[in-house]
């Protein structure tokens, strides 16, 4: 279900614009107590250090995702602490070595740029081994090799525990996977609602089914173990969804206002699944039939005691084959190297400006803790993070703003307990800023960080913060100009990239659509519309970076209109034929497959497209429609 619009608005407005959202004051809590409680055992112990170690653990903790289902969370908590301690493990080893540092940073770079293109699990691990690696190779040796890495793995630890215990509260109320398949069709109620003129409503279902697939799927193995019945059955609530969507493409391409009491019908469904109420007692929709049979699909599984097998929906292969398949990824793909090379390049100019600070010192900029300046890289350069581009510019941003507060708090709070209530209030925002921008989330880190690092440092605590702005700013100058104005034709191949893949998948879906069986039908349908969902994210996040990557994304948005348009008459045409109208030929259907697959690897290989004939609309029944949105699709190319 296509949905074109992508956002409004100037580049610099929407750089700046932060999200909406309900106040996490469940996290805020969260962090207050764990940030200080360590900091308390940390001077309890008269050991700062091991503080600064096991709070970065928590750092790195409370910059994970909060949403999801509570496994995925805890695997992604688990995973990035272990990468962390790792970072911490070799770091160490190469503490003021000179060019032995560099090199070392350098690979490490390249190896967490590579690992990020697996996954956002990879992703956000890949950063705490280079974030805790960047720490290990800045700060002295502390003990024995195991020390640093213990420390921030018991910081790590502590929140977790404190995660858990939070989740476990909320445990005897259905999950974040039964609120995500109740969004389905609360969303799909919005877009009823919102008929004839859907706006945003159909991107936001889009999104919604993609939520939804994730917290069903991801992180699960495939033995019949792993899923319990209420897994099974909120599967098969996502599945029975499907034929519900298709039919509300059919209603947007009518232009007709929806059934009166479809979308309240649709609702109480939603509000089934959300609480877990097999026996809602929900009555039968009697409006328009092509409505009411997918809504009635949909109130029977509501009651069903056996639901399918949930390979419907399309598990995950199994782990051997995954970790062949991420290894691959990183390894071969050119977009895992791209990044991987900004990556490394990046860091090995901070990494050799902090081991020969002569040279920083001749550009007239102070140092005191360089090892900032690695670090303001490390977490800026993250293309799947968002625009480097407007990271940069918000680090920036934050940090200013952040820099004077901070050096007021500094001095007037005094070293010593006075800091305990000081890491709480600190750690506590994290979780209420992070989610509204990034200039936000880095105006309440960086005074968490600049309070952690001058609890070791014997600097003055006004000379440390004006040295963390201007290596801040360093480190974000590199960043514009190493890892982003030196790679312009990067951005443009990554939106290649991204509709090469969506008119694939569309190719794959119209080779199904009309004669293969409703599991793989629903399987490409998926791979379809999340394919299209990751094209929109990435124009985007290009449309909030100024020209002339502005205007690049600007140059295909016509592409992804033309693009919705034919997904959605391929989508009414297979519906119509399972309705009983009678199928394209197949040397049609053929036709228009091969032509998509000549699109596709015109915009890879970026060269202008050989005219080809196409079925026209006469004579091709529901498929002809189709030919003319794929002639309009092949026209808008900016090849």
């Amino acid at each position: 279900m296509g949905a074109t619009r992508v956002a409004e608005g100037n580049w610099l407005s929407r750089a700046l614009a932060p999200s909406r959202g309900p106040v996490p004051w469940l996290g805020a809590v969260r962090a207050a107590v764990a940030f200080g409680a360590v900091i308390a055992v940390s001077l309890a112990l008269d050991e700062p250090r091991a503080g600064l170690l096991a709070a970065a653990g928590m750092v790195l903790a409370t910059m994970r995702p909060d949403t999801g289902p509570y496994r995925s969370r805890a695997l992604g908590l688990v995973v990035s602490q272990l990468a962390g301690a790792a970072g911490l493990v070799v770091g160490p080893f190469a503490h003021g070595s000179g060019w032995a540092t560099v090199t070392m940073t350098t690979a490490v770079a390249l190896l967490s740029g590579l690992v990020s293109s697996v996954g956002n699990v990879a992703s956000g691990a890949s950063l705490a081994l280079l974030f805790m690696n960047v720490i290990g190779t800045g700060l002295p040796r502390l003990g024995s090799w195991w020390l640093p890495p213990l420390c921030q793995l018991a910081g790590g630890a502590f929140y977790l525990v404190l995660a858990v215990l939070s989740w476990r509260s909320w445990s005897r109320r259905p999950g974040p996977e039964h609120r995500a398949v109740a969004d389905v069709y609360g969303r799909a109620a919005d877009l009823i609602d919102a008929a004839p003129h859907p706006g945003d409503a159909r991107l936001e279902l889009s999104m919604a089914v993609d939520t939804a697939q994730d917290a069903l799927m991801c992180h699960r193995v495939r033995d019949n173990e792993s899923w319990g019945e209420e897994a099974r059955w909120l599967v098969a609530m996502l599945n029975a969804a499907t034929p519900l969507l298709e039919a509300l493409t059919l209603l947007i391409r009518s232009e007709r206002p929806a059934p009166p009491g479809l979308s309240e019908a649709v609702r109480r469904i939603a509000d089934a699944v959300r609480t877990g109420d097999r026996d809602a007692g929900i009555a039968p929709f009697r409006g328009d039939p092509a409505f009411a049979r997918p809504v009635e699909f949909a109130r029977r599984r509501l009651s069903e005691t056996h639901p399918e097998d949930p390979d419907w929906l399309g598990l995950p292969p199994p782990l051997p084959a995954r970790a062949y398949r991420a290894a691959r990824m990183a390894l071969t793909t050119a977009a895992a190297w791209r990044y991987g090379l900004r990556l490394a390049l990046c860091m090995a100019i901070a990494s050799a400006f902090v081991e020969f600070p002569g040279v920083l010192h001749d550009l007239w900029i102070p140092t005191v803790h360089s090892v900032w300046l690695p670090l303001t890289v490390a977490v800026v350069l993250k293309p799947d993070f968002g625009s480097v581009f407007v990271r940069s510019l918000l680090r920036a941003v934050g940090t200013v703003a952040a820099a004077v507060p901070t050096l007021l708090v500094l001095a007037a709070v005094p070293r010593g307990w006075a800091a305990v209530p000081l890491a709480a209030v600190l750690g506590g925002l994290i979780p209420v800023l992070k989610a509204r921008s990034y200039a936000m989330r880095t105006v309440a880190v960086t005074p968490l960080m600049l309070f952690l690092f001058d609890m070791t440092s014997p600097q003055p605590s006004g000379e440390l913060v004006l040295a963390r702005l201007s290596d801040t700013l360093l480190g974000c100058v590199i960043v514009m100009v190493f890892g982003y104005a030196l790679w312009p034709w990067s951005r443009r191949v990554r939106i290649g990239e991204r509709f090469t893949a969506g008119i694939r998948a569309l190719a794959d879906y119209l080779d199904e659509a009309f004669t293969g069986p409703r599991d793989v039908r629903a399987r490409d349908r998926r791979a379809l519309h999340r394919s299209l969902d990751a094209v929109r994210a990435d124009l985007r996040q290009i449309q909030s970076e100024p020209p002339p990557a502005g205007r690049t994304g600007a140059a295909w948005l016509p592409v992804l209109g033309a693009l919705d348009a034919l997904v959605d008459t391929v989508t009414a045409a297979s519906v119509k034929v399972r309705g009983g109208a009678e199928p394209p030929p197949e040397r049609a259907v053929g036709a228009l497959s091969a032509e998509l697959r000549e699109m596709a690897a015109a915009i890879r290989d970026g060269r202008p497209q050989p005219t080809r004939g196409l079925p026209g609309p006469s004579g091709e029944g529901v498929l002809g429609e189709a030919a003319v949105q794929a002639r309009r699709l092949r026209r808008t190319l900016p090849l």
